[in-house]
């Protein structure tokens, strides 16, 4: 075992010791837990568009459609050979200009 298996496979024998281990008056209680925590793992998506003021006009040099997601700022962004020129997020922009697909508007 390597990268990390030895680590993980300790916290998941924990997990399932803790887990099996609650007294039986806890275990049947229909009471909620005084505390739960949930993480999301997937990055939050900006629900409005960039400003003129942080923000550059990029052009899509292909024809096909395209969805590529900001590095960043995590926006989604909808390229077309309709519409090939969108505004981009100043902080996404250089990861879009440095493939062949892209060009400053």
């Amino acid at each position: 075992m390597c990268c990390g298996q030895k680590r993980s496979e300790l916290r998941n024998s924990q997990m399932r010791t803790a887990v099996t281990s609650v007294p039986q008056h806890i275990s049947n209680s229909t009471a909620p837990p005084a505390y739960t925590h949930t993480r999301s793992i997937e990055p939050q998506v900006a629900t409005t568009s960039p400003t003129q003021r942080d923000s550059i006009s990029v052009r899509y040099l292909e024809k096909s459609p395209i969805r590529v997601r900001g590095l960043i700022s995590g926006v989604s962004y909808e390229f077309s050979g309709s519409q090939p020129v969108q505004q981009v997020d100043l902080r996404d922009a250089s990861a879009l200009l440095n493939t062949r697909f892209f060009r400053r508007a």
